[in-house]
């Protein structure tokens, strides 16, 4: 701001698209005064990404987005999920910070939350030292030791290397199980969407992820799956009796950047639920 006093300065939070989540989701089972003092409480990440494919998607469905209940799947280094009820976010994986939820690269996610406690004590570490482990050195990483790179764990699942086939087998657990935990959540389902790096490439983690789930209304296409990744663009990847309807959907986080930017400084920016995007048609 000094050095560009006359130049407008925005700040576009990822958080923003979840404030509409009730509040028996974003309340923890911890003292509520932390939730009163502290601001303890599930805020969400990812929003700008789960707005952008979730309208995406109520364009490819022909419906309008307030009309549509979709599961929202953002995979790439960090991952999230997003239940999204008549166009709003009223559910999703991440917390106060991005450390909860699905499994990620160098994340570990849901855990046990004793074992920190437990592993603090066995190693004499403190909790900054902890902190670090949690975020930087767990997850994929912290399963096969080696890798980040979900294509690195891929190949070596070829290669017969049991940890990159227990990371694999993990993550897509893990995937499987918010699938199943939002369809309960939303009830009536139109669609799930994949995107970010992995959502949009890893064929493997999207098939593992989605077999044996037609008791739920969900059919894949194998061979569709198996030849859509980022460079496929928008691409239907559900058999056509699949009751839910599957999408890959490359995100566009950049183009809800400048479209918000310049409706706040135009004074045009309405709530996203009316907001008349480029992209929604």
């Amino acid at each position: 701001k000094n050095v560009l006093p006359d130049v407008p300065h925005v700040a576009i939070f990822d958080t923003a698209f979840h404030q509409t989540m009730p509040d028996y989701a974003y309340t923890y089972a911890v003292p509520y005064e932390w939730y009163e003092n502290y601001g303890v409480r599930r805020y969400g990440f990812h929003g700008t990404s789960h707005l952008y494919v979730s309208k995406r998607a109520a364009a490819l469905l022909g419906k309008p987005a307030k009309e549509c209940n979709i599961i929202t799947m953002h995979i790439g280094n960090g991952v999230s999920h997003t239940a999204i009820k008549n166009g709003v976010s009223v559910d999703t994986s991440m917390g106060l910070t991005p450390l909860e939820g699905a499994v990620m690269g160098t994340r570990c996610g849901d855990l046990d939350p004793a074992i920190p406690l437990f592993m603090q004590q066995q190693l004499n570490v403190g909790p900054k030292e902890m902190d670090t482990i949690l975020n930087k050195k767990s997850g994929i990483l912290g399963i096969t030791g080696k890798y980040t790179d979900r294509r690195d764990v891929l190949k070596h699942c070829d290669m017969n290397e049991k940890r990159c086939q227990v990371a694999v087998d993990v993550e897509s657990y893990r995937l499987k199980k918010y699938i199943g935990q939002y369809c309960a959540v939303l009830g009536r389902v139109d669609a799930i969407v994949f995107t970010a790096g992995v959502g949009e490439n890893a064929v493997l983690i999207r098939q593992k992820a989605l077999e044996n789930l037609e008791n739920l209304g969900i059919v894949i296409d194998k061979e569709k799956n198996l030849s859509t990744f980022s460079k496929s663009g928008e691409t239907e990847i559900s058999a056509p009796d699949s009751r839910i309807k599957v999408f890959v959907i490359p995100t566009n986080e950049e183009l809800v950047f400048v479209e918000d930017v310049v409706a706040i400084l135009n004074g045009t920016y309405k709530d996203h639920t009316e907001y008349p995007y480029t992209f929604l048609d």
